[in-house]
């Protein structure tokens, strides 16, 4: 979003407060400004806001945590980092007294925290535009609706907290009568306000957000929502989602996968497909934003590249698996899906691959038939990994014609289906198989799904969920993944579907139960 972090100083006011037993013991910071001090004016109001898409820089959100909690569970990576936290998660022997738990938790709670403040005060503001106070109402219930989205389907029962503590006893909220589906249906609920409030774009807008970009939108809402609906199976309800954004004509493919995947903001600008994502920089300012307070000195960088890439801390690398099914299919041309290329680093001569971080594939020590991750990381040119301007993808169109596809074909539409598979297809420039899969069975289509959606979206953070809404952590299903990934065989079905929820929060807190991994 432009500008973004410039606003955000002005944002650093008190998160939480507790009535003090005494006046004479209230202390007051004059660098950071109460509720009660703030919410004046419409300036306010947007630096408020901004303030919420803050967190999805930090560690706990889309700057390292929830990427790698998302693929290192699933089978298209694996970890070989000294940091047992890494290696505990991925091969789901975590347990919940890892203090580095904290950070996924604190993460997403500042996110809930910042937008409850934004709902409960925003509408009270005096003298504001009608419809800008709707488009600020509406992002913070779709930040609030995301951050719920990803606690509960990362740590299952999570205390819902819906509104500003008050006092000493609102800061020890209860998970002990709380399921997945009660914390799904708010966020079912946040998304429909949402939509309610949200525009398609900001190009025509009146206000000071207008032409703003990475602002969420009537797309993003309804995507997530429709997500949110196939996890559950409800194809039905999901499926009008889907189609709203793709009749929306806000969207498009890039005809470039490999400019998905860009530290160039130009042509980030330029990409028709983003829906929704978080926004880095190559910035190297002196303060690295893994958390805390937000300020003019912040870099935002994306601590993924660094994780990722084999020349920093190569904390995770491609299983056999995805390496092989990317290299499964040819382009009408002959040569390997230029998504593989986009996705891994691998010495491919016959294709013009043969440097890696910028020099001779052999200068850099690499075996010939060795292979590695190239998405999100500094493998091109060798540049800095701590200034990585990546930006991540949280919803992009691609997935959502991919889940679109899926939803018609289990609506009895395999042959409409068929079009939005082949039209993913087209852009990586492979034959024409609509036909084909337009007479699949429901069976041979959800195979023919599970390997579209490797191709275009591996290491992106889906494999998980797909691996969990097919029912594939089960039975033969299970017995599969053990055979593309070794991590699974410490895989117990009923127990690690879940991350533990952080013993130091439950100790904290006598209220919070833990879930089914603890």
């Amino acid at each position: 979003m432009k500008n973004k972090v410039l606003n955000l100083y002005m944002m650093v006011f008190l998160l939480l407060g507790v009535n003090a037993c005494s006046d004479k013991l209230e202390i007051v910071d004059p660098n950071r400004l109460s509720s009660e001090q703030y919410y004046e004016n419409e300036d306010q109001a947007v630096a408020a806001v901004d303030a919420i898409y803050n967190a999805l820089i930090i560690d706990g959100m889309y700057q390292r945590i929830t990427p790698i909690y998302n693929d290192g569970r699933g089978d298209e990576l694996a970890c070989r980092s000294p940091w047992t936290f890494m290696t505990g998660f991925s091969s789901f022997v975590l347990p919940a007294t890892d203090g580095a738990l904290e950070i996924f938790w604190a993460g997403h709670y500042i996110m809930v925290s910042r937008a409850n403040q934004a709902l409960e005060n925003i509408p009270g503001i005096e003298g504001m535009d009608a419809a800008l106070k709707e488009r600020l109402l509406g992002q913070a219930y779709f930040l609030r609706g995301l951050a719920y989205f990803n606690l509960t389907n990362v740590l299952e029962k999570v205390p819902l907290i819906l509104e500003t503590p008050d006092g000493s006893d609102a800061f020890y909220p209860s998970n002990a009568d709380v399921t997945m589906d009660m914390v799904y249906a708010q966020v079912k609920a946040d998304l429909q306000e949402a939509i309610s409030r949200l525009p398609l774009n900001y190009n025509d807008v009146s206000g000071p957000d207008k032409g703003q970009e990475g602002r969420a939108t009537k797309g993003a809402a309804q995507s997530l929502l429709g997500t949110l609906y196939l996890y559950e199976g409800d194809y039905n309800s999901a499926t009008p989602l889907f189609a709203e954004v793709v009749n929306s004509n806000q969207y498009d493919l890039a005809p470039n996968y490999a400019d998905l995947f860009t530290q160039d903001p130009a042509i980030e600008r330029a990409n028709p497909g983003r829906i929704f994502w978080a926004d880095f920089t190559t910035s190297a300012n002196s303060e690295f934003n893994w958390g805390g307070d937000p300020n003019v000195n912040w870099r935002q960088f994306l601590a993924l590249t660094p994780t990722y890439s084999v020349g920093d801390f190569f904390d995770f690398f491609p299983t056999n698996f995805l390496y092989n099914e990317m290299r499964e299919e040819r382009t009408v041309e002959g040569t390997l899906d230029p998504r593989f290329h986009a996705t891994l680093l691998a010495y491919e001569p016959d294709e013009g691959y043969t440097t890696a971080y910028g020099v001779d594939w052999f200068e850099r020590g690499f075996a010939e038939d060795a292979y590695f991750i190239r998405k999100f990381t500094n493998a091109t040119d060798g540049s800095d990994a701590f200034t990585a301007g990546y930006n991540y993808h949280i919803i992009r169109y691609a997935d959502v014609l991919l889940m679109y596809a899926e939803c018609l074909a289990n609506t009895g539409n395999i042959s409409q289906a068929a079009q939005y598979v082949q039209q993913v297809r087209n852009r990586a420039n492979l034959p024409d198989r609509e036909a084909e899969f337009a007479g699949y069975s429901l069976q041979q289509f959800m195979d023919q799904i599970e390997h579209e959606r490797i191709m275009e979206l591996a290491i992106e953070g889906k494999r998980w969920y797909d691996l969990k809404r097919w029912g594939k952590l089960s039975g033969a299903g299970l017995e599969e993944l053990k055979t593309h990934d070794g991590e699974f065989n410490t895989f117990t079905p009923g127990q690690d579907e879940f991350i533990p929820i952080p013993q130091s929060e439950l100790d904290r807190n006598s209220n919070l139960v833990g879930n089914s991994a603890n």
